[in-house]
């Protein structure tokens, strides 16, 4: 019944050039899951006719690893910042998983970790994933990447009408409520509050006013300029260490 039913959804999926939403069993560290996936053709170039693209941090699929129920799943994958979702390979098809991943490692040039469950701040919710660009226990530097699709209103233009992903990067500062936990792994991050920031020696000192004097001699100490994210996660670090 279960092969029967697999290959109805390949047939759709050839005939539709789209594709599908159904209950399927995927296996996690030998562990058989039910969950919600989409699948995908992966012949099909869902945004061909629009400039750019939302992937990160390419089109192709990169290797790396799913957490589903703390369960870490070996995969390749990307991320789809315009739908803000993790896609991956399962059986040469691309699928998304609806709800279950926690968090995704894509293994590319640099390492980018991805995770879920950070306080609502603005527009955005626990649901949304947020690349983790420094993970500390009192403070963690993130970014959340969001890709829409804008189209040319300016009728003088040849492009008239042409569409165009613009991609927008938010960064943020997790900030613990609460005393954090001796291993990381126990940390909860509803246990804390989200912090807008800018790459800028005011934005740090207003997270951490007490530590304003560290946070200078550190500065002068290293030489940084705090003109770059890599800076400020340098100074997150130190101050982890206080």
């Amino acid at each position: 019944m279960q092969k029967r039913f697999y290959l109805y959804l390949v047939g759709l999926l050839l005939v539709t050039g789209g594709y599908v939403q159904a209950q399927l069993s995927i296996t996690s560290s030998g562990s058989n899951t039910n969950q919600a996936i989409r699948l995908y053709d992966p012949l099909v170039t869902r945004y061909s006719n629009i400039e750019g693209s939302p992937y990160v941090p390419s089109d192709s699929v990169q290797q790396g690893w799913l957490v589903i129920n703390n369960k870490r799943t070996p995969t390749k994958l990307r991320y789809n910042s315009q739908t803000g979702e993790v896609e991956y390979i399962q059986d040469n098809r691309v699928v998304t998983p609806i709800n279950p991943v926690s968090e995704f490692t894509i293994l590319s040039a640099d390492t980018l970790l991805f995770r879920k469950g950070f306080p609502a701040i603005g527009l955005w919710t626990p649901n949304e994933f947020y690349q983790l660009l420094y993970n500390g226990r009192k403070a963690k530097l993130v970014k959340h990447i969001r890709s829409d699709i804008k189209a040319n209103t300016d009728q003088m233009q040849n492009d008239y009408g042409k569409e165009r992903f613009r991609k927008q990067e938010d960064y943020y500062v997790w900030m613990a409520a609460v005393k954090p936990p001796a291993e990381n792994y126990f940390e909860k991050l509803s246990d804390g509050e989200m912090k807008s920031v800018v790459a800028s020696k005011k934005a740090l000192v207003s997270l951490f006013p007490q530590q304003s004097d560290q946070i200078d001699r550190y500065l002068t100490e290293k030489k940084l300029k705090l003109k770059s994210w890599a800076d400020f996660a340098s100074v997150l670090r130190f101050l982890d260490t206080l």
